[in-house]
């Protein structure tokens, strides 16, 4: 009993070990398989590695996978709990052993809510109010790069970005992932709620019209 549970936590180790590693590997895209929540484990996991990790350490019980998402909060991931707990359960589902057959895609709404679509893939980096953290994630707040061009935030999203970057007179130095698994509607969305709300609106250029699917779209295919 003992013996299994040294290999348990070698085990582990090794997934946390291989998880941070991931930091240094870029934004390489690594596919998960089709399932409930896989966004969140894109928007929530993918911002500090690369999957590739979290697919080779695929078949660990759902006991492991949480001792996992646990730990990285030593390392500055913080989630809701009930967050913490759908990603576990999608770990533990879709990358166990005899995972289920693929689930049918997502269709996208007809109406996106762009003010809970940032909640949820966006606010655990740039914060509820788009004020971001010092010194780690710019602020959306009062940004005028939201504005560089009309398509800008939305290759930011589709392509992600890394490099130094000044913002309101704060230099950034960091890698945000592609978003590219959500769909046109919901990018569309979360743009058009970025560049309204906390007095962005302000900043916004005369001509300057909301982005829609289609926009997306062809931005997704350059």
């Amino acid at each position: 009993m003992e013996r299994g549970r040294s290999r348990r936590r070698h085990r582990l180790a090794f997934v946390l070990a291989l998880a941070l590693a991931g930091a240094a590997a870029g934004a390489e895209r690594i596919e998960l398989p089709p399932g409930p929540d896989r966004d969140l484990v894109y928007s929530r996991c993918r911002t500090c590695h690369d999957l590739q990790s979290v697919v080779d350490s695929a078949g660990i019980p759902a006991g492991d996978w949480a001792i996992v998402v646990q730990d990285m909060g030593r390392y500055g991931l913080r989630i809701p709990a009930d967050e913490r707990g759908k990603i576990v359960q999608y770990l533990a589902t879709y990358l166990s052993e005899a995972p289920p057959k693929p689930a049918p895609a997502r269709a996208p709404a007809a109406a996106v809510d762009g003010k809970a679509e940032f909640e949820r893939q966006c606010s655990a980096c740039h914060q509820a109010e788009g004020q971001g953290v010092p010194g780690a994630f710019p602020p959306l707040a009062g940004n005028p790069d939201l504005f560089r061009d009309r398509l800008f935030p939305v290759r930011v999203i589709l392509k992600g970005l890394q490099g130094a970057i000044t913002v309101k007179g704060e230099r950034y130095s960091g890698v945000m992932p592609p978003f590219d698994h959500l769909a046109d509607a919901e990018i569309a969305a979360v743009v058009n709620y970025v560049r309204g709300a906390w007095g962005n609106a302000a900043l916004r250029p005369q001509g300057f019209t909301e982005i829609d699917a289609a926009d997306v779209a062809g931005a997704r295919r350059q």
